[in-house]
């Protein structure tokens, strides 16, 4: 390509499509992006802290429901069919693939309840539903 400049006729050479001035643009695009996704995350965490802390000191309930009006459970009826551990355990309860940290929702008598998933081990998973903590054995 040539340019006609002050001096006269000057050669420009491109060697390819992406200059350094590029490259440093999109680093720096992918920096600032990680930055907020990563911020946003601890931001998040701590103002969900902030505020349990806020509950507590003013007096209000937590946000766990009233254990009176939770519906009674028992161990029967959350029936484990098959555990796999690796790196993310996952267990067959009551015909449905959950992993660590996922609700499970019993329909019985009284009305639904919801049962968190706390950890899969090998032979027992743990719930936590209220403030009861739920063992159930492979079957």
């Amino acid at each position: 390509m040539l340019l006609l400049g002050f001096r006269g006729f000057r050669r420009i050479n491109r060697r390819g499509f992406v200059s350094f001035s590029h490259l440093g643009l999109m680093a720096g695009v992918a920096l600032a992006t990680a930055t907020i996704v990563g911020g946003s995350g601890y931001l998040i965490r701590e103002l969900q802290r902030q505020a349990t802390v806020a509950r507590a000191v003013v007096g209000l309930p937590s946000s766990s429901a009233d254990p009176s009006l939770l519906v009674p459970i028992s161990s029967d009826m959350l029936k484990v069919s098959a555990i796999a551990l690796g790196r993310t355990p996952v267990a067959i309860v009551n015909g449905k693939a959950v992993g660590e940290g996922e609700i499970v929702h019993l329909q019985t008598t009284n009305g639904v309840a919801a049962v968190r998933v706390v950890s899969i081990r090998d032979g027992t998973v743990q719930f936590k539903y209220g403030e009861q903590t739920i063992l159930a054995n492979f079957r």
